[in-house]
């Protein structure tokens, strides 16, 4: 996945996701992925790095079985 960076958060899609990662002012991140345009995300956590929370991201992407 390629990601791209708008302010402080970093954005990705592939198939029918489109994933965001933004930090929480505390030190972690949030993740978040949306599916087929929907409003609310179908899968969201919250890691303590920026890599760690892009690779959840992916991951949940990844083994969805849509892509």
């Amino acid at each position: 996945m390629k990601w791209t960076k708008k302010g402080d958060a970093f954005r990705a899609s592939e198939g029918p996701f489109i994933a965001n990662v933004a930090p929480k002012g505390d030190g972690r991140w949030n993740w978040e992925v949306f599916a087929d345009a929907q409003d609310n995300p179908t899968a969201t956590g919250v890691r303590s790095s920026l890599g760690g929370a892009k690779s959840a991201a992916e991951l949940f992407i990844q083994r969805s079985g849509r892509v």
